[in-house]
């Protein structure tokens, strides 16, 4: 089975990137069979001979899907903008100042309002991606509805509950614009929580695949796109960093309960950080032509910052219509602290450098 997916994985990968890359047919066959190039010459063969047809049906599939492409039912996107449009009233009226507009850029994607300055400092330290939703953002949400679903032990409460919380976070996804790297969240959170319910084994770095596959199947375009090729190549990165690591089931299902006491853990999201970093920096200077040289600080020092931040927010989201606007003032003076730390941060390094 695992063998199947990585093939299927490549071959759908290929088909989308062969045009723009022009990507030689015998890294697609060297990818494909290299894992099991000790196999029997008959097992080889018939892989290849299935791989070559399956491009070619790719290839009317891909002008199929270009004139017949998915669509989401009007009635559901008019009920997805309608919530948008709630939830960012709400973040208006509880939020004051520019934490307003930064709660406002992290949870719905409306970069617009984030003053220019502050949206510079942040490509300036190299953490720009925080403003991308992602996983981080889905795993937010994930940990936040955790207590509402506290009460289901069995497997077939599990499974039910799996369901509604899948169907929040696509609309949710949907609902921030449906980027490849939300979409992928949800559904490698859907898949790998599904498989710690069955307590299926199976291979963390296959979920990013199955994820992929459906995702080049609903839009063939997709992989082309650099958000779709930075998301996947972050996160492969991630998982064959954390492989067989205990926050390798936190980054997959977002449930895991750290019960360790020892300091390894404060070397985890350094971990997540560079290998993202490492995975995405050739594809970032291709693209962009250019990374900020003061990552590392910035992911180090400013990220927990604005992750206190984030999570300080949950009691204003909830209860900001009855906090005093002292309370009010207090999230705007810390937000302005963070990014005044930011700038001083930006300006000892320029000096150092």
């Amino acid at each position: 089975m695992g063998m199947t997916l990585r093939s299927l994985f490549f071959i759908c990968m290929f088909s989308a990137l062969h045009k723009a890359w022009n990507i030689d047919l015998s890294i697609l066959i060297g990818a494909i069979l290299f894992p099991k190039s000790w196999r029997k010459i008959r097992y080889d063969l018939s892989v290849l001979v299935l791989s070559l047809s399956l491009l070619l049906l790719l290839r009317d599939y891909e002008s199929w899907r270009y004139w017949y492409p998915f669509e989401i039912h009007a009635e559901f996107s008019t009920i997805i903008a309608a919530g948008r449009g709630l939830f960012s009233a709400h973040i208006s009226e509880v939020a004051i100042g520019d934490y307003h507009h930064f709660l406002q850029a992290i949870l719905l994607g409306q970069k617009e309002h984030l003053d220019t300055e502050t949206y510079e400092l942040f490509r300036s330290l190299g953490i720009a991606h925080v403003l991308a939703i992602s996983g981080f953002h889905i795993g937010f949400w994930v940990i936040c509805m955790r207590p509402l679903f506290y009460w289901a032990k069995s497997p077939i409460n599990r499974i039910w509950t799996l369901m509604v919380q899948f169907f929040i976070l696509y609309s949710y996804a949907i609902l921030v614009g449906g980027s490849a790297s939300v979409l992928r969240a949800v559904w490698m959170f859907f898949f790998a929580r599904f498989a710690a319910i069955r307590h299926s084994a199976t291979s963390s770095l296959h979920f990013p695949m199955l994820v992929a596959i459906g995702h080049y199947f609903v839009n063939p375009q997709a992989p082309q796109s650099i958000s779709f090729q930075l998301s996947y190549t972050a996160v492969f990165a991630i998982l064959l960093v954390l492989k067989r690591n205990k926050a390798e089931q936190l980054l997959l299902q977002y449930s895991y309960k750290v019960n360790s006491s020892s300091g390894k853990w404060f070397f985890v999201p350094v971990q997540i950080s560079l290998a993202a970093w490492s995975a995405t920096l050739p594809l970032v200077q291709g693209t962009f032509g250019g990374s900020s040289t003061y990552f590392l600080a910035g992911n180090l020092l400013v990220v927990p910052l604005i992750t206190f931040m984030i999570w300080a927010g949950i009691p204003l989201l909830t209860l900001g219509r009855v906090l005093p606007d002292c309370a009010k003032e207090w999230y705007a003076f810390a937000w302005k602290q963070v990014i005044n730390a930011a700038e001083r941060l930006l300006f000892f390094l320029e000096k150092l450098s």
